[in-house]
């Protein structure tokens, strides 16, 4: 029998502003940097950090560590921080396609010039999935898509009724409109399933008994994802000891500080026909309480307008008359 293995990523998922001023979030940005640098100077067993998908976090800190630079790269080199592909972390459905396609292309250019650039496509907090993602992602040469909305996992003890945005598993195969696939991962327990680890014996007993009952719940592999964060969460500093202490108590699982390259690589390898396949848009609203939230506008309106205004004059208008500007004889 396959020994599970239990994949524990620290991460935070953040937004630039939202419930305070951008400036306070970056207060808290430049703390959270800090201690990810300290500990991957400190630490040996520390396996890094995953900085939500998007590079403008790291463009946020250096604004104000421009002295860190070096550090910063060294790390991503080193595959401490982790980061990528995103300039920043895209809602599909609130920009062009155009807007989409170029903050990849910006991302990745960025997380390269850094040191390294991250391999699955990331929407963990989107409301909803365009259909065209696995298609575009592909051909930016990612291997994987994680994302927390828009299916519904039923879990293999479970009738499965067939409903188009359903899946057997958190692990599933997603099918743009034009056949392209791509290895889809669902956040089906959040991307706070390993929030704040305890290092007490007896607490983290009862945090595991429950943690990897709640991951096999939903799995399909021997692969357990565990996402070691939440919203603006600072880094756990006591993770190396935390996983220590797991690894004593359940000594026939494998706990790994890891990242999404390695729980990629060893869960593609399980990859099977019992994957369900998930087709086009996915837009559930039968998310156990993480709906979709449809028709959200995550800024003012006057801004939204103004946004699509200027990214139909770029598109439409200036790029268009640049390109035959340029092609016309001398």
């Amino acid at each position: 029998m396959m020994k599970t293995t239990v994949h524990i990523i620290s991460h935070s998922h953040w937004d630039r502003e939202w419930y305070q001023s951008f400036e306070t979030h970056r207060m808290k940005l430049i703390e959270l940097v800090d201690n990810i640098l300290d500990k991957a100077e400190n630490d040996p067993e520390f396996g890094g950090f995953f900085l939500d998908g998007q590079v403008i976090a790291i463009d946020d800190y250096l604004e104000i560590r421009p002295e860190k630079r070096a550090q910063v790269e060294k790390c991503i080199r080193e595959g401490k921080i982790q980061t990528g592909p995103w300039y920043i972390l895209q809602d599909e459905f609130l920009t062009s396609g155009e807007a989409c396609v170029r903050n990849l292309q910006v991302g990745m250019q960025e997380a390269e010039q850094y040191g390294a650039v991250g391999n699955v496509g990331y929407f963990p907090d989107a409301f909803g999935n365009a259909g065209q993602m696995p298609q575009v992602l592909k051909q930016a040469g990612m291997e994987a898509v994680v994302f927390g909305r828009g299916v519904k996992p039923i879990g293999p003890n479970n009738e499965v009724t067939g409903g188009q945005y359903e899946s057997t598993y958190s692990e599933m195969m997603w099918e743009s409109p034009d056949g392209t696939k791509l290895p889809g991962i669902l956040f089906a327990n959040w991307y706070n399933n390993g929030v704040e680890i305890p290092v007490d014996e007896a607490e983290a007993k009862v945090y595991w008994d429950k943690k990897l009952a709640d991951a096999r719940k939903f799995a399909a592999t021997h692969q357990l994802l565990l996402m070691n964060g939440c919203d603006h969460q600072p880094l756990q500093k006591n993770i190396t000891e935390a996983i220590r202490v797991a690894r004593k108590l359940y000594p026939d699982i494998e706990f790994i500080h890891s990242d999404f390259k390695k729980y990629v690589e060893a869960m593609e390898k399980e990859i099977s026909e019992n994957f369900s396949t998930v087709k086009g848009e996915l837009t559930s609203q039968e998310t156990d309480g993480r709906w979709t939230l449809a028709n959200t506008a995550s800024s003012w309106i006057g801004l939204k307008q103004d946004n699509r205004a200027g990214e139909t004059a770029l598109e439409r208008k200036a790029e268009p008359v640049s390109y035959t500007h340029l092609t016309l004889p001398t």
